[in-house]
């Protein structure tokens, strides 16, 4: 995935089938602010719903799957500290498609939006 901020460094990243959905356990540690990117790219599937869980705190975001070859991903960001869950529930069927995630670190200074969307703002 295209990324404009130069400071942003992958640190996991996974391309899971739409049918066997996502369940990734993140460290978040260190002194940097985290970005997961997500992108589904399906046919069959018009949207996935991506939840990113720390602590008590949770926050769900539709990721539209359908013309993802020039879709921006979606972006969700917060900060260090303990880990984050990210989940997507499996679909169903005889689906073909992909979701695809990046975790990254970025500089606090440069985060656009939102520092802690899975608490709020």
């Amino acid at each position: 995935m295209k990324d404009d901020d130069a400071s942003a460094q992958r640190v996991r990243f996974g391309s899971p089938h739409v049918g066997s959905g996502m369940n990734e356990k993140l460290e978040t540690s260190g002194d940097n602010a985290y970005r997961i990117d997500v992108v589904c790219d399906s046919a069959d599937v018009l949207k996935v719903t991506v939840s990113v869980t720390r602590e008590a705190s949770k926050k769900q975001v539709d990721v539209t799957c359908a013309g993802t070859s020039r879709k921006q991903p979606t972006r969700i960001n917060f900060p260090a500290g303990p880990p984050v869950t990210v989940t997507v529930v499996p679909a169903s069927g005889d689906l073909m498609g992909l979701i695809v995630w990046e975790l990254k670190t970025v500089d606090p200074a440069n985060v656009q939006g939102c520092a802690d969307e899975i608490v709020g703002c």
